[in-house]
């Protein structure tokens, strides 16, 4: 009896309450889901216009040096834009929203209402971008072998993910995509078994970016799932009826955390 007494106690704990609604919150990953699957298209693309500039430079075909290259500079311009534009952040949330369905919005501040990136976090996104570029343009005309292309990227992109994680107070996941991503820079450098084929050379820099993206983002779901379910739990047993006692466990529980 007294263990089950204490049990009841904890379920029924405000502070148990707002802390699943923390790590509820803090873990929703849907959102980044939508904005990575048209960021990686976009990085496809790019990657695909690279390699096209490098064939024809070595084959001295200028037609099709032209065409990549133009190519490669409309879709950074693209992926820059669709990066800061509020078009695009209004379109994620709309599908995020839609693929949430019934749960509605939460979002994890820390007490610190924040609508918008400072300028600061910004101008390194921006700067995530050009650096890439830089990247690419070197293979384009041979100044950096194609192989080092993803380590190059882990050292812009590995503590600016980590940046991102601690100014948004993102849960446990966010940090599973740069220590993923670093640690294959450096096996890579070592000369480790983790590459592709020369003629598959886009995939090592494609699979890492989104594999390790999705690894993480999955993790963050599946936690959020379990966070909603240990809140459901929660809610269901500490809400009271008129006579002072909890509610039957069969009544509806709260569908919403954080409606926005």
């Amino acid at each position: 009896m007294a263990t089950r007494r204490q049990t009841r106690g904890r379920e029924s704990d405000p502070r148990e309450i707002v802390r699943w609604t923390r790590r509820y919150a803090q873990n929703r990953t849907i959102s980044f889901l939508v904005q990575w699957v048209f960021i990686l298209v976009m990085v496809v693309i790019i990657g695909i216009a690279a390699i096209l500039t490098q064939l024809a430079q070595e084959r001295g075909n200028q037609a099709m040096f032209t065409a990549s290259v133009t190519l490669m500079i409309v879709t950074i311009v693209a992926l820059a834009w669709f990066s800061m534009s509020r078009w695009s952040g209004a379109l994620i949330f709309s599908i995020t929203n839609r693929l949430y369905g019934r749960e509605g919005y939460a979002s994890y501040s820390g007490g610190a209402r924040r609508d918008k990136l400072p300028l600061w976090l910004t101008a390194l996104g921006g700067g995530l971008i050009v650096y890439h570029l830089v990247g690419v343009l070197f293979i384009s005309f041979n100044y950096m072998p194609i192989h080092y292309l993803q380590p190059w990227s882990a050292l812009y992109m590995t503590p600016y993910l980590i940046v991102m994680a601690l100014y948004q107070r993102l849960g446990f996941w966010a940090w599973l995509w740069p220590l993923l991503y670093g640690l294959h820079a450096l096996l890579l450098l070592l000369g480790l078994p983790v590459r592709f084929g020369h003629q598959y050379e886009l995939l090592n820099i494609v699979v890492p970016v989104f594999g390790y993206g999705f690894v993480a983002i999955l993790a963050g779901h599946i936690y959020s799932r379990y966070a909603l379910y240990k809140l459901k739990t929660l809610t269901r047993g500490a809400i009271p009826d008129a006579n002072g006692a909890d509610v039957d466990n069969g009544s509806e529980s709260t569908e919403g955390v954080g409606h926005g």
